[in-house]
C-alpha cells in the first residue's frame, strides 16, 4: 500500500477503538454501579456520536482513501462483510444500550444531566440481553479486524496496518 488514510479518519478510527474498549470494560448494569454505569453509558453515547462524524468524514475523504491490494475474491468478500458488521455495530449496539437502559428505569442521571429515555413496555431482560449479545459479537468482529490487520502486517507485508497509523511529518 502506497499511501495512508487521511489524518481525520485515522484519529476517529483510534478514538472509536478507545471508546469501544471503555464501553466494553465498563459494561454491566449501569443502575448497579453509578460511576461505572455513567462511564459505560457516556462511552456508548460517544461511540454513537463519533460514528456519525466518522461516516461523514469517510464520505468527505472518499477520493483520498488508500486502495488495498485484494489477494482473493474471498478476502474481498470477507473484508466487506466485516466492515459492514463493524459499522452497523457502531450504531446498533449503542441504540440497543439506550433502549435497554430505557426499559430498566424512567430516569438516569449522566454526570448531573438527565438522559432522555424512551418509554418502553418491553421486558428489560430481553433488550438488555440483546445489547449484551450484540456488544460481545461486536468485540469479536473488532478482534477479527485486528487479527486481519496484523496478518497484513506480518504475513502479507503489504502496509495495510501502517496506512492506519499517522505518519511522521518531518
Amino acid at each position: 500500500m502506497e499511501n495512508n488514510y487521511p489524518k481525520p479518519i485515522i484519529i476517529l478510527h483510534w478514538l472509536t477503538l478507545c471508546l469501544v474498549l471503555i464501553a466494553y470494560f465498563s459494561s454491566g448494569n449501569p443502575l448497579h454501579d453509578k460511576i461505572w454505569g455513567q462511564v459505560h453509558v457516556m462511552s456508548g453515547l460517544l461511540v454513537f456520536a463519533i460514528s456519525i462524524a466518522r461516516v461523514t468524514t469517510v464520505y468527505c475523504y472518499r477520493k483520498q482513501l488508500p486502495h488495498n491490494k485484494i489477494i482473493s475474491r474471498y478476502q474481498e468478500k470477507l473484508f466487506k462483510l466485516v466492515r459492514l458488521v463493524l459499522y452497523l455495530s457502531l450504531f446498533v449496539v449503542p441504540v440497543m444500550g439506550w433502549l435497554a437502559l430505557s426499559s430498566m428505569t424512567t430516569q438516569f442521571d449522566l454526570y448531573s444531566m438527565q438522559l432522555p429515555l424512551a418509554r418502553l413496555t418491553t421486558s428489560n431482560h430481553l433488550v438488555g440481553e440483546a445489547h449484551q449479545f450484540l456488544g460481545n459479537m461486536f468485540i469479536f468482529f473488532v478482534g477479527l479486524h485486528a487479527a486481519a490487520a496484523l496478518a497484513h502486517h506480518f504475513i502479507f507485508k503489504d502496509g495495510v496496518l501502517k496506512s492506519m497509523l499517522a505518519k511522521n511529518d518531518k
